[in-house]
């Protein structure tokens, strides 16, 4: 069933094991196409990388040694456990949109965006910070973790003496 799913380039079948009952779950159609064009352009890769390119494509988690293994490979970058196609595989593949989408810009990037929106508009509330960055922090991260990403982003800007919160806003600090 592998290798036939493989052939077609479908997502590998699930098996689901509880109370005395097996459930297999398979796909009969392409799910990600960066996956589907990864196992074309690499026919030769052994059934366990082709397992866990698939569980990278349903975005399931990985193992250290198994993120390691893909790395090495360099079939999949990201950290844990937000992993996804490499920019190598995405630029093979024409997914060079959406490996942009899914990896994060450098930290100091975000920062220098709340910088400047501060030293135009004087201060932001949160939800002027969260429409600011939200739709351009990574597609793999959840409301959740973006969430936190711009919490931590602002709390390294107040660490670092750039910014401080005046009520329920933030400025430029008095001391920057």
């Amino acid at each position: 069933m592998f290798l036939i799913q493989k052939k077609r380039y479908f997502p590998l079948p699930e098996y689901e094991l509880q109370d005395n009952r097996v459930q297999v779950t398979i796909t009969g159609r392409v799910v990600d196409m960066a996956y589907a064009r990864k196992l074309a352009e690499y026919p030769d890769l052994t059934l366990e990388d082709i397992l866990l390119l698939d569980r990278v494509q349903k975005r399931k988690p990985l193992t250290e040694d198994q993120a390691k293994h893909l790395k090495v490979l360099g079939l999949i970058e990201g950290r844990k456990p937000n992993f996804h196609i490499s920019a190598q595989v995405a630029d093979h593949s024409g997914e060079r949109a959406q490996y942009i989408r899914n990896r994060a810009f450098d930290d100091q990037h975000y920062k220098q965006m709340i910088i400047e929106y501060l030293e135009k508009f004087g201060t932001a509330k949160r939800v002027d910070i969260n429409r600011l960055l939200l739709d351009k922090l990574p597609d793999v991260l959840d409301a959740t973790q973006k969430d936190n990403k711009v919490k931590n982003l602002l709390q390294a800007l107040k660490q670092e003496g750039l910014i401080e919160p005046e009520g329920k806003s933030w400025r430029m600090s008095n001391k920057s």
